[in-house]
């Protein structure tokens, strides 16, 4: 299982062996926010952004309009605790979504 951590100032992702994946000052996260959706995709922001667009390019050029709109990234400095259950935890990146528009998380 995959979890971040921090090595000094970068976000770093782990595995079960403590070897690190990925580094970097800042993180994103891009997900589909629909409820019959569980798609995403997290790591460094440039990373993130061209998965985004790939992605919503494929869904415009498939003629599902609605389902590139509902693509969002988010990114900077995500609290470890969010960062880690929105990879380990179905759903759950949904309702962390909603508590950032309720203002209830500050990125």
């Amino acid at each position: 299982m995959l979890f971040y951590g921090m090595e000094g100032t970068e976000y770093a992702l782990v595995d079960e062996h403590d070897r690190i994946h990925c580094a970097s000052e800042d993180v994103a996260v891009a997900f589909s926010f629909s409820p019959d959706e569980d798609r995403g995709m997290q790591g460094s922001p440039d990373r993130v952004s061209a998965w985004a667009i790939t992605t919503r390019k494929k869904f415009v050029d498939a003629g599902h309009l609605d389902m590139a709109k509902e693509i969002v990234v988010v990114s900077g400095k995500i609290p470890l605790e969010d960062l880690n259950k929105i990879i380990n935890t179905s759903g759950y990146v949904g309702t962390w979504y909603k508590r950032i528009l309720a203002g209830e998380v500050v990125i």
